[in-house]
């Protein structure tokens, strides 16, 4: 058991059909492994994730230390949901012989006595993936474009969110909301084990029908994406060392995030995300290349607090950072 994540070996007895699956594949897992460290990693990541968002579907629950079960399947790296998870949910939290706590119990978990509750769960998690990819940030609270459905009273209200690049994503008020209680480190566990070779996908098994209210029948995430769900990467690691302090460099990469008050942008560059402020002026005067594909020129600054010169992780001071329509390195960050 890891953090209250049940480990099922087959047949499962929670029901003979799949529900929902976690998985990563690729290359690097085409014989259905991973590492003890990033499998536990991984199972971890999904039983944090999980309980979080079945919580946020019944905050009753979380009075009750409650398991995650799952079944690992090879292939690739696949952890299975099985059917009866709901129905299972809802005995678990039913175990005492008093009629007061029985009585409170058909009360509180009415809806969890179904699979609902799970099956909003995995929803809400495809959701605020997909958000997040659109919007290239999990930490977006205030959101200045917004468009409504033109439908006087559509059957899933949809708010329309506009990214950097102009593209709208309509998103039920439901799971935006979702997106916006998020914590920003929730998904940091499932993404740290993401690199070349190896992409993480989630979604529900072929014999579960898609909800009106639902997005795409499976949501990955791959090495370009990872950046949206991870903490910054150590301070003990050097990054790119043979960027010696003073050099200047030419990039090719991708305008992450903004931030006025440091007047810093993050700028995604083989698989990391590189600080950089503008030689001169302030970064309101590159509005327009926000969360597009650029091309960076600029002074590397490893001066650090003490001004020593050997920062472990290097900052850009460009000179210039123009938007590229046809870039020769594909990066598939809205896919």
């Amino acid at each position: 058991m890891i953090l209250g994540l049940i480990l099922l070996t087959p047949p499962a007895s929670l029901g003979d059909e799949d529900f929902a699956y976690f998985k990563y594949s690729g290359k690097l897992v085409a014989s259905g492994y991973l590492d003890a460290r990033k499998a536990a990693l991984a199972l971890q990541g999904i039983d944090e994730v999980m309980r979080f968002f079945i919580i946020q579907q019944n905050k009753a629950l979380i009075q009750y230390d409650f398991d995650i079960p799952i079944q690992l399947r090879r292939g690739s790296w696949e952890a299975v949901i099985p059917q009866g998870f709901g129905e299972w949910l809802s005995a678990v939290t039913d175990t005492s012989d008093s009629t007061t706590t029985h009585t409170l119990a058909d009360q509180e978990f009415k809806e969890v006595r179904t699979k609902n509750v799970v099956k909003a769960a995995i929803k809400s998690i495809k959701w605020v993936l997909q958000i997040s990819k659109h919007m290239g940030s999990l930490s977006i609270r205030k959101f200045k474009s917004v468009k409504f459905e033109g439908a006087e009273k559509p059957e899933v209200p949809m708010i329309g969110l506009e990214n950097g690049r102009g593209e709208v994503l309509y998103v039920p008020e439901e799971y935006l909301e979702m997106y916006r209680n998020c914590p920003d480190s929730l998904f940091d566990k499932l993404m740290q084990i993401v690199e070349q070779g190896r992409e993480f996908e989630v979604g529900f098994s072929s014999a579960v029908a898609l909800d009106k209210d639902d997005v795409n029948a499976r949501i990955t995430i791959s090495i370009d994406e990872k950046y949206i769900f991870t903490e910054e990467e150590s301070e003990e690691t050097v990054l790119f060392p043979e960027w010696k302090h003073g050099d200047v460099v030419t990039l090719e990469g991708h305008i992450t995030r903004g931030n006025e008050k440091a007047n810093t942008i993050g700028f995604l560059f083989d698989g990391h995300v590189i600080t950089c402020s503008p030689l001169n002026g302030n970064i309101t005067d590159y509005k327009n290349v926000l969360f597009t594909n650029c091309l960076m020129r600029g002074e590397v600054d490893r001066s650090g607090q003490h001004n020593f010169g050997n920062e472990k992780r290097p900052h850009i001071k460009f000179s210039s950072l123009k938007g590229l329509s046809n870039p020769n390195v594909q990066l598939t960050l809205f896919g």
